[in-house]
């Protein structure tokens, strides 16, 4: 079952479209459908994230790392986090929507990039 066949509407698929623009494809054509779904620990209820909600956390990561953009483009930002999941992409795509390079790091091997980079 394709993603269009579920949603109606489904972003190109040829590599035209880069992660944030996808992530700004689907705000516009799905913004009240869940990209995530959980359940926290302890809680009875489940927690939705929508598109709207996951793409507007993009936008204020984008924005507190570079305000208006400003500053030059294409930096380098290295990921050292162990997060969830949400967290992580959320912080990702932030950094891409920036104008910047995202260089994730395996947490396991963290002390080492970190010694090196210092």
């Amino acid at each position: 079952m394709s993603l269009a066949h579920i949603h109606g509407v489904a972003p190109p698929l040829d590599g035209s479209v880069t992660l944030p623009e996808t992530v700004d494809y689907h705000r516009k054509h799905h913004p009240t459908v869940p990209v995530y779904v959980f359940v926290e620990d302890g809680a009875s209820n489940i927690t939705k994230i929508t598109h709207l909600e996951f793409g507007r956390a993009c936008d204020r990561v984008a924005h507190y790392l570079r305000p208006g953009r400003r500053g030059p483009e294409r930096e380098v930002v290295a990921v050292l986090a162990l997060s969830d999941t949400l967290l992580y992409q959320t912080a990702v795509v932030g950094i891409m929507r920036a104008g910047l390079i995202v260089r994730i790091t395996p947490p396991i091997i963290c002390s080492f990039i970190v010694l090196y980079l210092v």
